[in-house]
């Protein structure tokens, strides 16, 4: 057993995201609570099982939120789930897509806040919603995303500029980088 009561890794992948999912919380000093962690550590397993539900191949997600607010409830979770999983656990898929993270976050709340909408008594997806942000810096801290390119600041800022990924802003913040988007870059 761990601090919090919880079984201790067990050699599922379950168990493993519900351990990643603790460190990482811990790292960022936050805490999203059990309901939301169990429904985080459920949705990385599926997607780990099977790969292909947010690749490219699949509808664009504006698209496929769109033909999900005519379906019900189990397609906009699917759409909340891809979104977050992209915004998360693959943000560099967006490179080289007109799209962005916020753009991807964006319509991960809609589905999520649409779920809560039609099903009130379902409170984890209007906490998924309302965390959004927060879960997408946690997964990031989670899968330690980059790592390889943390010396790399000019990189790190180019990306920065092209998707508005929070956690690359957070690192480049942390390295000591001012950021704002109003001023052109000028190089000298």
């Amino acid at each position: 057993m761990n601090s919090r009561g919880n079984l201790a890794f067990d050699g599922t992948l379950e168990s493993f995201f519900f351990e990643q999912l603790e460190q990482a919380q811990h790292a960022e000093r936050s805490s999203l609570g059990a309901e939301v962690e169990a429904y985080l550590v459920h949705m990385l397993a599926a997607h780990a099982r099977r790969p292909n539900v947010a690749g490219r191949a699949t509808p664009a997600l504006a698209t496929q939120l769109f033909a999900a607010r005519e379906s019900g409830a189990a397609a906009l979770r699917e759409v909340g789930d891809r979104a977050l999983y992209i915004a998360g656990v693959v943000p560099r898929s967006l490179d080289r897509t007109p799209v962005n993270v916020e753009y991807v976050a964006g319509i991960g709340k809609a589905a999520y806040n649409e779920i809560h909408a039609r099903k009130s008594r379902l409170e984890v997806f209007a906490r998924l919603a309302e965390q959004f942000r927060e879960i997408v810096a946690i997964l990031g801290r989670m899968l330690a995303r980059e790592q390889d390119e943390q010396g790399d600041l000019l990189a790190l800022y180019e990306r920065w500029r092209l998707s508005s990924d929070p956690a690359d802003a957070k690192r480049l913040i942390a390295a000591g980088v001012l950021l704002d988007r109003g001023v052109a870059d000028i190089l000298q």
